[in-house]
């Protein structure tokens, strides 16, 4: 999709650009019905798609829409962990695996060769005879197969905002979840007593349990979870970890669940797609149990986003992450919010 159109991906493009040209004015009617987040992205992008003189407007709707249609089926889901193409691609012969290889970027290529089945590997065909296939044959493969996964979103290189975390490199997506992690458990704990936090560090090697402390000892008693959701919480994440920085990200898994609860089923698909297959299948049953909890209502959701980039932008303003976070304009629900960026912590 043209650059006009982000930050909606794809889908989100061709369902404004089909409600426009078929319900004309009382589109806006339709998106009552979407998620928050996505209403709001969407009807602000119609409202400056309509700021376009009409014979224009009409024009660029109409290539825009032929453009999808012709790339129908291509998601970007090379952007996905390697772990899901892989598991995407299993029971597939090496031609149709070449096929979808064949598309893909270089290094994403390059990458999942080194991860391929040897006997996959060894049965490739060269490079002249898929070259050979006749394109729509190829086109159609790929379809297919992008069909077993998540549409990647479109990035939004021009500033920061909750959905970028999707895009984060995997080694600051590991970095925030680690960091949001102390934050939940801080919060839980200080829910819950000290008992609890004192028979857990018993368990934790001196330097992490140290960290666990100083998270309790900040946690902010505004946004601690009740004292059910908390044990419910460490119960299923606490009980049986056996690695420390394993229970660490699983916290911070727990608390992007319940952030996600705000965005759509596609989006949080496509973030569970950003961490390793067995991870990114905990994510998606810590949404279903965040949403059955249902701890938070709409305004809080969005305080609870607000404070992940919060967290990100100390954590890029620091030189944890990459710089590149510390330099965007950040955009929060709550204009407030941006008044805790230049608090101490």
């Amino acid at each position: 999709m043209h650059p006009f159109f982000q930050p909606l991906d794809d889908r989100e493009s061709m369902l404004l650009l089909t409600a426009l040209t078929v319900g004309g004015s009382g589109a806006s009617e339709v998106f009552a019905y979407l998620h928050p987040n996505m209403r709001e992205r969407i009807t602000a992008k119609a409202q400056a798609l309509k700021a376009i003189p009409a014979d224009k407007r009409v024009l660029f709707m109409v290539r825009q829409m032929q453009t999808a249609i012709e790339t129908d089926g291509l998601h970007n889901v090379h952007k996905a962990d390697p772990s899901w193409i892989l598991h995407a691609l299993k029971g597939e012969s090496p031609t149709v695996v070449a096929v979808v290889l064949s598309s893909m970027p270089r290094e994403t290529t390059r990458d999942l060769l080194g991860l391929l089945p040897e006997t996959i590997r060894k049965g490739l065909p060269e490079h002249k005879a898929v070259a050979a296939i006749p394109a729509p044959t190829k086109h159609l493969v790929r379809q297919l197969f992008e069909k077993r996964l998540a549409p990647m979103p479109a990035e939004n290189e021009s500033k920061l905002t909750f959905q970028s975390i999707v895009h984060m490199p995997k080694a600051d997506l590991g970095v925030v979840l680690r960091d949001l992690g102390l934050l939940e458990l801080g919060q839980s704990f200080a829910a819950i007593g000290k008992m609890a936090l004192a028979e857990l560090c018993r368990r934790l090697p001196r330097p992490r349990a140290e960290e666990l402390v100083d998270a309790v000892r900040t946690a902010s008693g505004v946004d601690a979870p009740d004292r059910k959701i908390a044990e419910s919480f460490l119960s299923k994440v606490v009980a049986n970890f056996t690695d420390t920085e394993e229970l660490f990200v699983r916290a911070g898994l727990w608390r992007l669940a319940n952030a996600l609860l705000l965005e759509s089923p596609e989006f949080s698909a496509a973030m569970s797609q950003r961490l390793q297959r067995p991870l990114g299948l905990d994510l998606r049953q810590y949404i279903e149990r965040a949403r059955e909890l249902a701890q938070r209502q709409e305004e809080g959701l969005k305080r609870l986003q607000d404070s992940i980039l919060i967290r990100i932008r100390r954590l890029a303003m620091r030189q944890t992450l990459s710089p590149r976070y510390a330099q965007m304009p950040v955009t929060f629900h709550h204009a407030e919010s941006a008044n805790e960026l230049v608090m101490p912590e």
